[in-house]
């Protein structure tokens, strides 16, 4: 399925296979208009989804100004480092635009606390969007910036 670029949609890029089950997951809630959300290949850890925003997203943003991205990682329980990393990387004018979200360690931690599939957390957390976004995204291994 592929996005109208000229529409307002939003583009996930998730870190790897446990990040796209958990978009995908997402996407597939009831409240998630699917026209409008895009879940793109993984990029093989987190230096690849760096990459993949710097050298194809920056320019997509720019191109189509309704587009919106979600860069979803693993943390690795280095929060501020990466976090800094990603917030560095992201220029001024699409700051508005791109969203850095995951887990503070990795999905298997998540996965492991929650004693859920990595697609069930992905609509769990679509479900807690639509009613109250501080039941599972507050979860001590959750990890979100903006």
């Amino acid at each position: 399925m592929s996005v109208n670029r000229y529409q307002p949609h939003v583009l996930i890029i998730p870190e790897d296979r446990a990040d796209e089950q958990i978009a995908n997951g997402f996407t597939k809630h009831d409240q998630v208009t699917l026209k409008q959300v895009q879940v793109m290949p993984y990029a093989d850890g987190w230096p690849g989804v760096l990459n993949k925003f710097m050298t194809q997203y920056i320019s997509y943003l720019r191109n189509y100004k309704n587009a919106y991205i979600v860069l979803l990682i693993d943390f690795d329980a280095k929060y501020e480092s990466q976090r800094h990393r990603f917030d560095t990387a992201v220029p001024d004018d699409l700051k508005d635009r791109v969203f850095v979200v995951g887990a503070k360690e990795d999905p298997e931690r998540l996965r492991q606390v929650m004693g859920k599939g990595f697609e069930e957390i992905g609509s769990d957390l679509a479900d807690d969007c639509y009613k109250d976004p501080r039941i599972n995204y507050c979860h001590d291994c959750c990890g979100t910036a903006t």
